[in-house]
């Protein structure tokens, strides 16, 4: 069935609380099920929670609660089931057949989002790849009705067991093309990387709809995609930073993360989040008015640390300030985060604030020196206004003395004067 069929279609939410964990965290994921639903388009006609000890092996909820859902999905015509859990193979094609519908996990609306949104052919692949390694394991049973159509019993394989191995192979060859593009992009990007190598890096991180397209549009002046939906954004953009320091500073957009965002998914998307490990600084944005601020921090820390770039400077952006109206509240956060950024990414007046910030987080990576240049060799002049901050410059008898500050990335430029 294809999906764009079913805009504005009713679905129908579900999710599996594990025992002894919190309702309230299940319900919270379930809210981001929701809107991950609306931007697809559909329309969300109820939702229902189990709580179980452990997920059935066959229908994952147990049966008493999939009757109760199968009673509701007939009356109401639902078209559509997403279980906000990641339902076994056998699991979800057991599903499909009771309720009479479709049903997919969390993983699948994402991956379902992910491949909408995809605008470069970096994301194209890797969401490509991500989905086809998440389909491979399941393609048995999507050609059973060829062995049910056949009937009998013989020794031989059926016709949907060999349809399988031919999509099986067709799914690996093509996994493997994948992965040998993203390898290739991944050089290229090593390549622009050394060319990025006398600049300061910038990465912007955070939960997925914190406001970080519009911060960084706020702090360069571009006019990137800002949307009030989940995941607007999935590639990485790079702009410059003007006038903070002497090299440049670039500053990069990066995919949003998410509660149980899919490992594929992650794993996928590592090329692009390479932009992080390698910057100099992290602007850590969040939702500073979101119920669950506290939750979405530590998620993005969780993620941070799993591609590794947990040790690298970072600011906390407590962004969309302006829609608490609880002072308290923003005095409870500013005294929990003390060293954290609270403000809004569409006050220009911020600007000025934040860069004193990175300003002075970055203030470690410079030194400052006195220099001095013979008059046989003023051609360098113009290389110290270009790469370092001058401060003072005197001409004396014996030659130019310059009072400067260096960042340590252009130490070896300057290293014949110092």
């Amino acid at each position: 069935m294809n999906v764009d069929q079913l805009k504005k279609d009713k679905v129908f939410l579900v999710a599996l609380n594990i025992k002894p964990s919190p309702l309230s965290e299940t319900e919270e994921s379930l809210n981001e099920l929701e809107a991950l639903a609306e931007t697809l388009g559909f329309n969300v006609v109820g939702r229902a929670i189990q709580s179980r000890n452990n997920p059935d092996q066959r229908t994952y909820i147990g049966k008493g609660k999939l009757e109760e859902i199968e009673n509701i999905i007939e009356k109401q015509e639902v078209d559509a089931v997403f279980f906000d859990n990641d339902l076994a193979p056998k699991q979800g094609q057991v599903l499909e057949e009771i309720l009479g519908c479709m049903v997919w996990d969390r993983t699948q609306v994402i991956l379902e989002i992910f491949a909408r949104h995809a605008r470069t052919s970096e994301s194209k692949v890797q969401v490509e790849l991500a989905s086809l390694e998440y389909m491979l394991p399941r393609l048995v049973g999507m050609w059973a009705h060829l062995d049910r159509e056949r009937g009998g019993i013989s020794a031989s394989r059926g016709m949907g067991e060999k349809q399988i191995d031919v999509d099986r192979k067709i799914a690996r060859t093509k996994i493997g093309r994948l992965k040998k593009e993203l390898k290739k992009i991944s050089g290229e990007r090593e390549i622009q990387k050394k060319k990025r190598q006398d600049c300061f890096q910038i990465a912007i991180i955070g939960y997925t709809n914190a406001g970080k397209s519009t911060l960084m549009n706020l702090l360069t002046g571009n006019e990137l995609l800002a949307e009030d939906r989940l995941f607007a954004t999935l590639d990485s953009t790079t702009r410059v930073l003007k006038g903070v320091t002497k090299p440049e500073t670039v500053i990069s957009d990066t995919v949003g993360f998410i509660r149980n965002l899919p490992h594929g998914l992650v794993a996928s998307f590592r090329s692009t989040l390479a932009v992080v490990k390698d910057a100099d600084l992290v602007l850590h944005v969040t939702d500073a008015g979101h119920p669950l601020v506290e939750d979405h921090i530590n998620i993005t820390l969780d993620v941070l640390k799993d591609i590794g770039g947990e040790d690298i400077p970072s600011i906390l952006v407590l962004n969309k300030a302006d829609l608490i109206n609880d002072e308290i509240k923003k005095l409870i956060l500013e005294k929990k985060h003390p060293d954290s950024v609270m403000l809004s990414a569409f006050d220009t007046q911020a600007k000025g604030l934040l860069i004193d910030k990175i300003k002075h987080s970055l203030q470690d990576q410079f030194f400052s020196r006195k220099v001095k240049l013979p008059y046989s060799q003023s051609q360098n002049l113009a290389d110290f206004y270009e790469h370092t901050i001058v401060e003072n410059i005197s001409y004396e008898e014996d030659a130019m003395h310059i009072n400067c500050v260096i960042s340590k990335l252009n130490k070896s430029r300057f290293a014949g004067f110092i």
